[in-house]
């Protein structure tokens, strides 16, 4: 049974690989329908990936209307506040809705294209060096000793936050981010092809 689910997980990965390259081709061409097509199609390998390769019992086992109504239920606990934060871009702008306790109200972060590239293009040179996972003020640090003008903190975690929000970079504990040496490309394609759909 082992030896089958390490076949069937060669099988996915390299169809997720292949599909990566083909998306990377997409975007170089500037073909947005096919960057979303093959990332839909990669999407739903990983998620079957998933299904297929986790161990399960039948304590483990819900039904897809299980897991739905238990996501309605904590949604409902949450009053609406799950869907914080928020990406979008507007105006060439990546912008960051997030929700005040406080305040009890909306509240913005903007960044650029320039600095959202910049953070990346940093990112993923620290990827290249190794020594990974970064911390997020490594990744600060990396980026402002790139620059003349010191860009503030806060749109740097916008960008990181996007970033682990699109399962760009994966989150390592309290040991700081698992950054892939792809991450400039990976991240342009969301630029360009994405970011306007995500909420």
């Amino acid at each position: 049974m082992e030896d089958l689910k390490e076949k069937i997980q060669t099988v996915l990965t390299k169809a997720e690989n292949e599909l990566q390259e083909i998306i990377i081709e997409a975007a170089k061409a500037g073909d947005y329908r096919g960057v979303d097509a093959g990332r839909a199609a990669a999407v739903e390998i990983k998620n079957l990936k998933i299904r297929i390769l986790k161990p399960s019992s039948k304590r483990e086992f819900k039904t897809e209307s299980d897991a739905m109504r238990s996501k309605k239920k904590v949604a409902a606990k949450r009053h609406g506040r799950s869907k914080y934060p928020k990406f979008e871009v507007k105006n060439g702008a990546l912008v960051r809705i997030g929700w005040s306790k406080k305040d009890k109200r909306e509240y913005t972060h903007k960044v650029s294209k320039q600095v959202f590239y910049q953070t990346v293009e940093e990112m993923g040179r620290l990827a290249q060096g190794g020594a990974g996972p970064f911390m997020a003020e490594k990744i600060i640090e990396q980026v402002n000793n790139s620059e003349a003008e010191t860009i503030p903190s806060y749109q740097i975690y916008v960008v990181i936050g996007l970033l682990r929000k699109l399962n760009c970079i994966k989150q390592i504990g309290r040991e700081g981010y698992d950054i892939p040496t792809d991450i400039d490309t990976k991240a342009r394609i969301e630029w360009e092809a994405a970011l306007t759909k995500t909420k």
